[in-house]
């Protein structure tokens, strides 16, 4: 088994960057060129609440990539908006993840306009980052919408609850037999995309792996809402509401995770001295350690 992808997705709902290699770090996956530049540091909020692709799917059409110094952001038939991280704003805006308090660093009102813009929107839409030379991560443990086996150290920035999601092809390549339009594994936006399993869903399994000098443990499976229904090059929903219907069908399990289907893995640093673990690389081999073979049986 090895890596075929690595994605980093700066700002949060928005197109993800394909990268060769990544660091990786308590608060997810890093540039190694310039480690400031890390997964989902960014958000954008409605009045300080976070906007997502559930509600606004053309955010995937908003296309980061990364400049000497920061993020050059790109939309369809909007000027190219460059955000630095040499120098961070200083407005402290109070914000919300999900229903965790959290805060951010305000960009100005040109940088508001361009997404109020993008958006044909005339509401408070703000671009925010997270400084952790300043402010407190979410803490990924306790969440009762989100069973999981966090630890005190594990934390979230502006994820939806931990800094680094695993998806396989061969789960895809699975799903895509049950699926009369056959869908991408980018659909589900993960970080870290593996290959060469024996068998599809290998992943639930999974406890603790190895990739490198890198050692992760798994902390929860991965809840899927209707997010993967959007198609993430045309930013439009699919009417059958796809994937999401079919997921519910066999990948449910009820007396722990409700009636959200699991597909993929959420997974952190083993280390809690660290706040970078190491590098991975595309093409790395994956060693798993530790594995819950009847965790589909076990209640």
């Amino acid at each position: 088994m090895n890596i075929e992808e690595l994605r980093i997705y700066p700002i949060k709902s928005c197109a993800g960057v394909k990268v060769q290699e990544a660091l990786v770090t308590k608060y997810g996956l890093a540039l190694p060129s310039d480690p400031r530049i890390y997964d989902r540091r960014w958000m954008v909020v409605k009045d300080g609440r976070q906007l997502s692709q559930r509600v606004l799917p053309r955010m995937a059409l908003i296309q980061p990539s990364f400049v000497k110094d920061g993020l050059l952001i790109q939309a369809p038939n909007m000027p190219d908006l460059f955000i630095s991280v040499s120098t961070l704003p200083k407005e402290i805006m109070h914000c919300h993840c999900w229903d965790d308090p959290i805060l951010g660093l305000r960009y100005d009102d040109n940088v508001s306009q361009w997404f109020r813009t993008y958006f044909e929107s005339d509401n408070e839409i703000d671009l925010v980052v997270f400084d952790e030379k300043q402010f407190a991560a979410r803490p990924s443990k306790d969440k009762p919408d989100f069973p999981n086996v966090a630890k005190d150290h594990d934390v979230a920035v502006y994820h939806d609850i931990c800094p680094m999601h695993v998806c396989t092809l061969e789960s895809v390549i699975d799903l895509n037999t049950r699926l009369e339009k056959k869908i991408k594994v980018c659909n589900f936006r993960p970080n870290l995309i593996i290959k060469n399993l024996d068998k599809p869903y290998m992943e639930d399994c999974w406890r603790e792996i190895e990739i490198g000098e890198v050692k992760l443990r798994w902390i929860s499976p991965t809840l899927r809402c209707l997010l993967p229904t959007v198609d993430q090059e045309t930013g439009i929903k699919d009417p059958n509401q796809e994937p999401w219907k079919t997921l519910r069908r066999y990948r449910l399990k009820p007396d722990i995770y409700g009636i959200k289907a699991l597909f993929g893995i959420y997974l952190g640093q083993i280390d809690d001295s660290k706040t970078i673990s190491g590098t991975i690389h595309v093409g790395d081999l994956i060693r798993v350690t530790k594995e819950e073979p009847d965790f589909w049986t076990k209640n």
